[in-house]
């Protein structure tokens, strides 16, 4: 089958020539601008250039209005940057109390083997049971500190 530009061409060509005309769509008159954020320039609100023109209530009415909105947009900004600074504090408490988990969950292993070790009954072992329970203190305290007040 044959791919020839002019080939395609030559059924609309002899269409037009026998006096039908093409269907094509009206162009609209003046196409209206669009913005990149989607709204038409030309008229906002069905408001258009020509009616604010020399109409002094209706320019009052669009700059009270553009007004308020810059307030409303202010004020959601701030409540914006409060919500994430709460997220931040939420996210800092998180890290703490997983780092106090790991303290703590390290602090059980020694304080196992010196409840053991003390336990057992052998006098040469008394003053190593007491260091390793004093290290496994340690490690508690240092868990519970991160879990609760740690960088506040």
């Amino acid at each position: 089958m044959a791919t020839d530009p002019n080939l395609l061409a030559q059924p609309a060509a002899a269409s037009t020539m026998a006096g039908a005309a093409p269907a094509v769509p009206p162009a609209p008159a003046v196409p209206p601008l669009i913005n990149p954020l989607g709204f038409i320039q030309s008229s906002l609100a069905g408001v258009t250039v020509d009616d604010l023109l020399k109409n002094k209530p209706a320019l009052t009415m669009l700059l009270h209005d553009h007004n308020r909105l810059n307030n409303e947009n202010g004020s959601l900004n701030n409540a914006l940057n409060t919500a994430n600074t709460y997220v931040r504090g939420y996210e800092d408490t998180k890290s703490r109390a997983k780092t106090g988990a790991i303290f703590q969950a390290a602090a059980a292993i020694p304080i196992g083997f010196a409840i053991n070790i003390l336990a057992g009954g052998n006098d040469a072992l008394v003053t190593t049971g007491w260091a390793v329970l004093a290290i496994g203190v340690l490690f508690q305290c240092i868990g519970l500190y991160y879990a609760f007040w740690g960088d506040n």
